[in-house]
């Protein structure tokens, strides 16, 4: 998860520091990001459903 978010600009202090709860939210976050990148594949090569 560190990775994810520090590519996209946090700064690692920032997200050792946070909550159980925000920490949860932004794995929530980071999978929905995920799976709309695989959706997105999907459909673009024509798999998936």
């Amino acid at each position: 998860m560190y990775a994810h978010y520090i590519n996209r600009g946090h700064r690692l202090d920032e997200l050792i520091n946070m909550s159980y709860v925000d920490k949860l939210f932004y794995l929530a976050s980071m999978r929905v990001e995920e799976d709309k990148k695989i959706e997105f594949y999907n459909a673009f090569l024509g798999g998936g459903e």
